[in-house]
């Protein structure tokens, strides 16, 4: 049962991977769906996204609609009439007329668990919480979102220097070979699954603006562990003498000052900021400046010259 017009369906760099382990094997795409160039920046300069510069790297078909459901898109798939969609990081619901479409249906690779962390910010959840583990799921779609029956599920340890983006780096790489393992499972075995275990469902729900912003009030945990689900990029946003920056690295301390939380308590020569929170202090390694590169604290503090007693703010 040989699987050979395979459609994928992705637009972050999350994606890429999963893409180009495809090109690799006869599961090459036969046609890349993804979102349109979209305004990106401070300066909004239109960008293609990171699945499209592959893409035609690869020699491999584009197609960005507005609508993946519309008309339009729909003939041209039902004229490809392919064996099976493969979607990472699409970004865009598919009605049932697409799901129905394929041989083998359509499935999704999601950087969970599942049914733990449904939705879109999983992998910002698993940090957010401190979790020892977090994986991969691949299932199929249905029409409730992430709720689909699993083909395969891959789990590793959640390392403590792992951060939001490294930790996603390696999630896409693991999940590039995860996808092409189901594949393979499919051409000799078909299309098996089981279903996920509905009463153990847990959220992870879209980021809003106020989930960026550094409260410093809060425990040292809290704060490391939101610095960890933010890094390096997007970053979580605090303050310092009226301006933004945003914190990439801290680590807990033993100590408790008893300070007003933001309040510097310490410079260690060579080493860092110490911040007091509500609870240990906080040593701040690394960070980045608005409109400036990720660097050391300490780099930070020589242009800065902080004086103990100064306050970080909230982030605004």
């Amino acid at each position: 049962m040989r699987i050979e017009k395979v459609i994928f369906m992705g637009t972050p760099e999350f994606a890429v991977p999963t893409l180009v382990e495809l090109s690799k094997t006869h599961f090459k795409p036969i046609l890349c769906i993804t979102q349109p160039d979209r305004p990106k920046g401070r300066k909004r300069k239109i960008t293609p996204p990171e699945v499209k510069v592959k893409a035609e790297e690869l020699n491999i078909p584009i197609i960005q609609p507005e609508n993946v459901n519309s008309e339009k898109v729909l003939s041209q798939l039902e004229e490809i009439s392919p064996d099976i969609i493969i979607t990472v990081a699409y970004g865009e619901f598919l009605k049932k007329r697409i799901r129905l479409l394929p041989k083998f249906g359509c499935i999704n690779l999601h950087p969970s668990l599942l049914p733990k962390y449904r939705g879109p910010a999983p992998v910002n959840f698993a940090l957010f919480n401190n979790d020892e583990f977090t994986g991969n799921t691949i299932f199929k779609i249905v029409a409730e979102m992430d709720a689909g029956p699993i083909l395969l599920q891959s789990k590793i340890e959640i390392e403590v220097d792992d951060y939001y983006t490294k930790l996603l780096n390696k999630l896409a790489k693991i999940g590039a070979k995860n996808v092409i393992e189901v594949l393979e499972d499919i051409e000799s075995k078909g299309l098996i699954t089981s279903e996920q275990d509905h009463s153990k469902v847990s959220y992870s729900y879209k980021l809003k603006k106020n989930d960026f912003i550094l409260d410093w009030n809060n425990s040292a945990e809290f704060i490391n562990n939101r610095v960890r689900g933010f890094a390096e990029s997007p970053g979580l946003i605090a303050s310092f003498r009226g301006k933004r920056f945003k914190l990439i690295e801290v680590k807990i301390l033993q100590s408790r000052s008893g300070d007003d939380p933001g309040t510097v308590v310490k410079i260690i020569k060579n080493t860092g900021i110490v911040v007091a929170t509500k609870d240990y202090d906080l040593l701040l390694s690394k960070v980045q400046p608005s409109g400036k590169r990720i660097m050391s604290s300490h780099a930070f503090n020589l242009g800065a010259n902080i004086e103990i007693g100064e306050k970080f703010e909230n982030g605004f």
